[in-house]
C-alpha cells in the first residue's frame, strides 16, 4: 500500500472517529473524557467537537500563561496525520488571545516533545498591559513571529533547546517610532531563555535579557538583564522626549519576574 493510501485511511478513520464522537456520544461524556485527559493542566467553560477539531472557550491554563485573572477565548486542538507516519503522536493547536493569535504543531515521541509556534501579534499595546500595566498602553505595534522548542515531558518538564525570532512593525513606544524592531529567542541552556532585541527610528534600542523558565509557575521565572536606548532624533514627544531630554543614551536595568518585572536606572 503506497503513502498516499495509507494517508487517505488515516483520514477517513480519524473522520470516522470524529463523526462518531459528535453523533452518539452526550457533550457531557466528551466533557468528561476531556478533563480526564488533561488533569488539571487547563480548565474551560465550553466544550464543542467539530470537523475541525475541538474548540474550548474561556480556557485559563494552569500554570497561567498570562495574568491569572484573564480567560482566553478560544483554544482549537485537531489532529495531524504526518508524524503517524514516523511513529510520532501529533497534534495542532489555535489560540485566540487578546493581542493576537498563537497557532503551530506539537508532536512527542516517547519522552520527548517538540513544539513549533507561529504567533499573529495585532495590538503590542495588549500584550505590554499584561506585564506593564496602565503604562502598555503607551506601546503600540504589530508583528509576525515563529519558532520552535524541545522538551522533556518527564517531570519535572525541561525546556531543552530552542530558538524563535519575532519582527515587529509600526512601533511607538512612549512617544518614539521604532521600525522594525526586532526580537530573537535560544534556549542558552536547560531552562533558560536568551532574548536579544535591536531596532532603530527615533531611537536606537538593543539589549539582552535572560528568562528562567520555571515549570511549575512560568510566570514566577526570574528575568534579568540590560537594554539600552540612544536617541537618533532630537525633539523626541511624549514621555521619550522628556526620558531622553539630554541627548545622551540611557541604559535600563531590568530585573524581579516575568509576572512583576522591576525597571531601573543604573
Amino acid at each position: 500500500m503506497t503513502k498516499r493510501a495509507i494517508a487517505g485511511v488515516v483520514a477517513v478513520l480519524l473522520l470516522s472517529y470524529v463523526a462518531g464522537l459528535a453523533l452518539f456520544m452526550p457533550p457531557d461524556r466528551l466533557t468528561q473524557g476531556a478533563r480526564a485527559l488533561i488533569g488539571d493542566r487547563m480548565s474551560w467553560q465550553r466544550f464543542a467537537i467539530g470537523w475541525d477539531g475541538i474548540r474550548l472557550s474561556k480556557v485559563r491554563f494552569n500554570p497561567p500563561l498570562f495574568n491569572p485573572d484573564r480567560d482566553i477565548d478560544i483554544v482549537r486542538l485537531y489532529p495531524t496525520l504526518l508524524p503517524l507516519f514516523s511513529g510520532r503522536l501529533g497534534a495542532g493547536y489555535d489560540i485566540g488571545l487578546e493581542f493576537g493569535r498563537l497557532e503551530g504543531e506539537g508532536t512527542w515521541n516517547g519522552h520527548q516533545g517538540r513544539l513549533a509556534w507561529r504567533l499573529h501579534l495585532e495590538e503590542l499595546g495588549k500584550l505590554a498591559a499584561l506585564w506593564l500595566g496602565p503604562l502598555g498602553a503607551e506601546l503600540r505595534g504589530k508583528g509576525l513571529g515563529s519558532g520552535w522548542m524541545n522538551a522533556s515531558t518527564d517531570e519535572p518538564r525541561t525546556l531543552e533547546s530552542g530558538e524563535g525570532e519575532i519582527q515587529l512593525q509600526g512601533v511607538v513606544a512612549f512617544g518614539a517610532k521604532i521600525e522594525p524592531l526586532n526580537l530573537s529567542t535560544k534556549v542558552k541552556e536547560p531552562n533558560l531563555i536568551e532574548i536579544t532585541l535591536a531596532g532603530k527610528g527615533d531611537v536606537a534600542v538593543s539589549g539582552k535579557l535572560t528568562l528562567r523558565v520555571l515549570p511549575t509557575d512560568p510566570r514566577s521565572g526570574p528575568i534579568n538583564g540590560e537594554i539600552q536606548i540612544q536617541p537618533v532624533k532630537t525633539n523626541l514627544p511624549g514621555l521619550a522626549g522628556q526620558f531622553l531630554a539630554r541627548g545622551q543614551p540611557v541604559r535600563l536595568l531590568l530585573s524581579g519576574t516575568l509576572a512583576t518585572p522591576q525597571w531601573r536606572l543604573p
